[in-house]
């Protein structure tokens, strides 16, 4: 949030501040305020920032913070690839000589409901970051910082595209918008929420990567055509999904079908699909899946159960059809994760 430049330590979660953050917790020796008269125990943001380091050259920030003075800051910029989710408010920043501009509008409240925006962003060695700063206003935010390292670790080469090889070979700043995807904005929450609690790292770092390969693939997609645009759901049916995946969360749904289900809520199982994809990135039966494949890593972990116990309680038949299914999703074998009890 102050700035760009991420730590080069720390793999755990760090909060760099919480509550009432104050000029000191800035401080850095590259780190300015340009147009303010700060001391350093002056107040600059009611909030909080979070930063860490999911893998080497791969880290996440998380900003859900109000300004609380107007000006400016600058800072150097990270080499590499930012890209940038944001869940409310605003954001006014700059890379190098190229400004970023992002809001989220709060729509109207009945046919067109919030929606998150991104951008990504490659900088170069010696491009500064600058932020504009006003008092009141407010963002939450998750970014990713993808430093050249990190690209040069992987044992799988990377189909990069077109676009980003080239801002790579020639060392080129760049920016470009991003529109996330439901999956990619749920994604985006769910990983403020992993580092805040501190829990499944290897879960954490599955979201992390997903999230950069969607933005990665806006990098190669072609604009969808007027006829192809989705009608955008209103508030009623936001609502609707809302009180499904509750349902679906608390485990309420039991044994019922997807007939059944649609039945309940007064729609059709094909439009019941096509709204929860919508809202949620995801199938129901995939979300389902996904969430007792979740619940199953939370009982390896903090029980005692066998992994034959836990594969029936998820709803398979068979422990192997389980455990490969769960390496798939996480990348560790379920014996593995009750090993560590």
């Amino acid at each position: 949030m102050a700035s760009s430049s991420a730590p080069t330590s720390h793999r755990s979660p760090r909060w760099l501040g919480r509550g009432t953050l104050r000029a000191c917790d800035f401080s850095g020796p590259d780190y300015r305020i340009l147009d303010a008269e700060v001391t350093a125990q002056d107040a600059l943001l009611a909030g909080h920032v979070q930063a860490w380091q999911v893998q080497p050259g791969l880290w996440l920030h998380g900003v859900e913070a109000r300004d609380l003075r107007t000006m400016s800051t600058r800072s150097p910029a990270v080499p590499g690839l930012h890209l940038v989710v944001l869940l409310e408010g605003s954001v006014d920043v700059a890379f190098g000589h190229q400004g970023l501009q992002l809001q989220v509008a709060p729509g109207d409240g009945a046919r067109t409901p919030a929606q998150a925006c991104g951008a990504v962003i490659h900088s170069r060695p010696g491009d500064m970051f600058m932020r504009h700063w006003r008092r009141g206003k407010f963002e939450r935010k998750l970014s990713i910082t993808v430093q050249p390292q990190w690209f040069a670790a992987q044992t799988l080469p990377m189909a990069a595209p077109p676009l980003l090889r080239h801002w790579m070979e020639q060392q080129q700043l760049a920016m470009h918008p991003w529109q996330p995807s439901p999956r990619a904005v749920a994604l985006a929450e769910q990983l403020i929420q992993l580092a805040r609690e501190g829990s499944a790292p290897v879960l954490l770092v599955s979201r992390t990567l997903e999230l950069v390969h969607e933005a990665l693939q806006s990098l190669d997609a072609p604009a969808p055509a007027p006829e192809a645009a989705q009608t955008v759901l209103g508030v009623r049916d936001h609502r609707r999904m809302a009180r499904l995946k509750a349902l679906l969360d608390s485990g309420g749904d039991g044994c019922r079908t997807l007939a059944e289900i649609a039945r309940e809520v007064g729609l059709s199982a094909s439009a019941l699909q096509r709204q929860f994809r919508q809202a949620y990135g995801s199938s129901i039966d995939e979300y389902r899946r996904e969430q007792r494949l979740e619940q199953a890593w939370a009982s390896l972990e903090q029980t005692g159960c066998s992994v034959s116990e836990v594969a029936h309680a998820a709803g398979y038949t068979s422990a192997a059809n389980f455990s490969t299914a769960f390496k798939r999703r996480f990348g560790i074998s379920p014996k593995l994760v009750r090993a560590r009890l």
